[in-house]
């Protein structure tokens, strides 16, 4: 094989493995906000929130889901558990109530 070939070779391989990199991250960064965000077009929501504790001895971190109607609490966690991946879920603790529309 020529130098050139194999240079050739190389430089896919390395375009395919920076662009798998890529890819990868990519996929990552939307999953737990547009879920989120997507609740709210779904369900009559007051206020969402995606938390962490600065100490991780506080507690898991918390996905809290604010909605109008107490009923919809079962649906939006089960919306929540088909859209969010198995590592967010784990990662994430799900807290959906309802203040009945109460600000404060």
């Amino acid at each position: 094989m020529s130098k050139k070939f194999k240079f050739g070779i190389l430089f896919l391989v390395f375009v395919g493995i920076i662009s798998a990199v890529f890819w990868s991250e990519q996929g990552e960064s939307y999953s737990v906000e547009t879920v989120v965000d997507s609740v709210w077009s779904e369900f009559m929501v007051q206020s969402s929130e995606i938390g962490e504790y600065e100490n991780p001895s506080d507690g898991e971190p918390a996905i809290f889901i604010d909605v109008y109607d107490k009923n919809d609490i079962p649906r939006v966690e089960k919306y929540l558990q088909d859209n969010l991946s198995k590592n967010d879920l784990n990662k994430y603790e799900i807290v959906v109530f309802s203040n009945k529309g109460i600000t404060y």
